[in-house]
C-alpha cells in the first residue's frame, strides 16, 4: 500500500528537471504517444496522487485516464538519478501502482480496467474465460505437454500467454524446446491462475495477495522449487513479490534457461535462418531484471542471424506499449500515437526485418502496430525453434 510519507518525499524529491520525460530524445512512451503534453508525464502523475492523497483533489474516472495511461515501463527510473536514491522504491513504477490504488479505492477506475480486474477476481484470469481456456495452446502440437507433479524439476508457469493467440505458438515451440533437449517439466493445467501482477500494476492490492496466496498454497503442495516464466511480467512478480509473501523458489525466464541450454550443448541452433533481426526489450525482463545478454546470445547462435542493434536499447529500450494494464485498456485520446507504432519505426530505421521479443505482451502490440510493413514480429523461442527443431 501507499505511504503518505513516501508520496511527499518522493513529490518534494522531484526536481522537475524533465529528465523523466525529455532528454535529446523521448524517454516516457506516453508522453510521446499524447503529443507531449504535461499531464502525460511522470512528474504530472506523481503531483496528482499527491493532490488526491491529501484530499485536495477527489479521484474521479475522468482523472484516471492519467496514471491509468502509464504503461509502468521504468524509463524514468532509467534517467533519473533522484528515484535511484529513493530507497522507499525499486521503480517509480511502485509508487505508481500506489497512487492507482487511490483511484481503486474511491472506485474511480476506467470500465475496462474495472472488467479486467473482476474477470481477475472471479475467472482467475484477465479475460474472464473459463478453465478449459488455459490449455487451448496444446492444439496442434504434436508432442504431449507433460502436467506438473513433484517428481518434475521444473514448473513451466504459462500465464497469460495462455490467452493470447499471438503468443500461442511461442509456448509451443518453447514446449517442443524445453521436450527437445530432455528437461523435466511439467505445466499446472487448468490448476494454474493468474499470478497475480496485472493485478498489482493496476493498483489493487488486496486481489493480488489472494491470487498470489492461491499459487502460493499450489506450489508448496506439489513442492515447486524451480519455476519457468513465460512472461517477464510473471517473472517479475515471482521473483520481488512471492519472496516478500514467503515463497521461496528458482525462477528463471524462459530465455535464462534456453541460454544455458544452448551453452550446455543440449540445445544445437543448426539450421539457417538468414534475416536481418532486431531485438527488443522487454521492459520487465531487461530494465526491471537487467536481463540482456541471454537473448541476444541465443539470437547470436542461430545460423544466418544479423542481429542489428535499435538506438533505444537494453536499460533504455522504449517501451511497446502494453505493460501495466495497456494490454487492454486503450484511453483513445485524439493526440495519441501508437507507442508500438513508434517501436517499429525504430526497429526500421536499422534496416530490420524481423523484430524479436521475449515477452507475450510485446508481441501482441507489436503485431497491432499498423505501420508494420514488411517487418515481422516473432518470439524469441519460435526463431530458435526453426533453427533447432
Amino acid at each position: 500500500m501507499i505511504r503518505p510519507k513516501d508520496l511527499v518525499i518522493s513529490t518534494m524529491m522531484c526536481k522537475r528537471c524533465a529528465a523523466c520525460f525529455r532528454r535529446p530524445y523521448t524517454v516516457c512512451p506516453i508522453y510521446e504517444e499524447f503529443g507531449r503534453i504535461p499531464p502525460f508525464s511522470p512528474p504530472s502523475i506523481i503531483f496528482l496522487g499527491s493532490t488526491i492523497l491529501f484530499k485536495q483533489m477527489k479521484a474521479s474516472s475522468e482523472l484516471a485516464v492519467i496514471p491509468y495511461a502509464c504503461t509502468l515501463c521504468g524509463s524514468c527510473s532509467a534517467n533519473c538519478g533522484q528515484f535511484l536514491l529513493h530507497l522507499r522504491w525499486e521503480t517509480p513504477a511502485r509508487l505508481f501502482e500506489g497512487i492507482r490504488s487511490l483511484f481503486i479505492e474511491e472506485g474511480a477506475v476506467p470500465a475496462k480496467i474495472s472488467e479486467v480486474l473482476n474477470n481477475l477476481a472471479k475467472f482467475g484470469n484477465a479475460w474472464g474465460l473459463s478453465l478449459s481456456s488455459r490449455t487451448a495452446w496444446e492444439k496442434d502440437l504434436n508432442i504431449e505437454v507433460p502436467e506438473y507433479t513433484s517428481e518434475k524439476e521444473y514448473l513451466l508457469f504459462v500465464g497469460d500467454a495462455a490467452f493470447i493467440d499471438e503468443a500461442k505458438p511461442a509456448i509451443r515451440s518453447l514446449v517442443s524446446l524445453l521436450s527437445a533437449a530432455g528437461m523435466s517439466f511439467g505445466t499446472l493445467k487448468e490448476r494454474e491462475v493468474d499470478s497475480g501482477d496485472m493485478a498489482r500494476e493496476l493498483g489493487e492490492y488486496g486481489l493480488f495477495e489472494e491470487l498470489a496466496r492461491k499459487n502460493i498454497e499450489t506450489f508448496t503442495k506439489h513442492r515447486v522449487k524451480k519455476i519457468i516464466t513465460v512472461s517477464p511480467h510473471d517473472y517479475n512478480t515471482f521473483v520481488i513479490d512471492y519472496l516478500r509473501l514467503g515463497f521461496k523458489a528458482e525462477v528463471y525466464h524462459y530465455a535464462q534457461l534456453l541460454d544455458q541450454l544452448i551453452s550446455g550443448k543440449k540445445l544445437r541452433p543448426v539450421k539457417s535462418v538468414t534475416e536481418t533481426i532486431t531485438y527488443h526489450d522487454p521492459c520487465f525482463l531487461g530494465r526491471y531484471h537487467g536481463i540482456f545478454d541471454s537473448p541476444r546470445r541465443i539470437i547470436k547462435a542461430i545460423p544466418g542471424a544479423n542481429l542489428v542493434e535499435m538506438e533505444r536499447k537494453g536499460r533504455y529500450a522504449f517501451c511497446c506499449g502494453g505493460g501495466g494494464g495497456r494490454m487492454w485498456y486503450d484511453p483513445q485520446e485524439p493526440t495519441r500515437t501508437r507507442i508500438s507504432n513508434i517501436r517499429v519505426n525504430q526497429a526500421r530505421n536499422v534496416g530490420a526485418k524481423v523484430i524479436v521479443t521475449a515477452c507475450p505482451y510485446c508481441k501482441s502490440m507489436l503485431l497491432a502496430s499498423d505501420n508494420l510493413g514488411e517487418i515481422n514480429i516473432k518470439d524469441l523461442a519460435e526463431i530458435l525453434a526453426a533453427s533447432c527443431l
